[in-house]
């Protein structure tokens, strides 16, 4: 399982280098801190949910220090059988400048044990943190903390196990949290001048967009010569049309966005967390 996992981690980077030297943002990812209640095993299963999760968006090169050794080793078994023609050499791979360190940490996991007259109830809530630290100064610049949650009649073991496999769900939620997409409306898809109700943004497959996709609205706007952006409205992905291209319905502030776009006033957007599906 762990050989697997690591021919994937390479194969996935490798692939990443070539387009990730312009745009894509690198993210070398850490371990994940536990106490005693936790099991290895555990541990590794709530890391790889964030690991998986930030390459399903296709937006970052995901680097796994913990397996760094593996990596320089392979590299060395490579330059051995004159695999030196390889269109990315795996060792480039530990030569990536990060942007971000990503690491974690599982907090606590409590079960609580629910009787009935027919049948016993487990209820286990996972408690855990990601951290992102600034890789020039070693300091965490932001943290965000989840709670997963699993219920169960098959005893204490596979709620535990619901509630650690569960934590993939709150991931979607990190993403958007941590790594907000930001762009521009470049023109009016659908309305009139008075309201807007469809519009096109700088941003799509490139970023990992998707239909269903959120974005709040914003103005920017000049105060005393500094610029600054006020909220006028939400959008929808309805379309993710090509790599630098989305259609997105107007949800709210269709008329302000008219008036903006009539005044070529300058309108940014930034991708949201939707309720109820990325794990709130």
């Amino acid at each position: 399982m762990k050989k697997r996992f690591f021919f994937a981690v390479i194969a996935i980077c490798a692939v990443s280098v070539g387009f990730a030297q312009v745009t894509k943002p690198v993210v070398n990812v850490g371990a994940f801190n536990h106490s005693n209640e936790f099991s290895d095993d555990e541990a590794y299963i709530v890391r790889n949910n964030v690991i998986q999760s930030l390459q399903s968006t296709k937006r970052f090169v995901v680097v796994d220090l913990l397996q760094q050794a593996d990596v320089k080793m392979e590299a060395e078994r490579r330059k051995s059988e004159d695999a030196l023609n390889d269109e990315h050499d795996v060792e480039d791979i530990t030569q990536l400048n990060a942007n971000y360190i990503l690491k974690g940490t599982l907090n606590s996991i409590t079960t609580e044990t629910l009787r009935g007259e027919r049948s016993t109830l487990w209820s286990t809530s996972l408690n855990y943190t990601i951290q992102l630290v600034n890789p020039a100064t070693g300091a965490t610049e932001s943290s965000y903390t989840y709670k997963s949650s699993s219920t169960s009649t098959e005893g204490v073991s596979n709620s535990r196990s619901g509630a650690i496999t569960g934590s993939a769900k709150n991931m979607k939620k990190f993403i958007e949290e941590a790594f907000p997409v930001r762009g521009t409306i470049v023109a009016v898809a659908e309305g009139d001048a008075k309201k807007a109700k469809a519009v096109y943004i700088n941003l799509g497959n490139d970023q990992g967009l998707q239909k269903g996709q959120k974005f709040v609205v914003y103005a920017v706007i000049d105060i005393a010569g500094e610029k600054s952006e006020k909220e006028i409205g939400t959008l929808t992905i309805d379309e993710v049309m090509s790599g630098t291209r989305s259609l997105c319905k107007v949800n709210d502030g269709g008329d302000v966005i008219a008036q903006n776009m009539a005044k070529n006033v300058e309108m940014t957007v930034k991708s949201r967390a939707k309720k109820g599906l990325f794990g709130d």
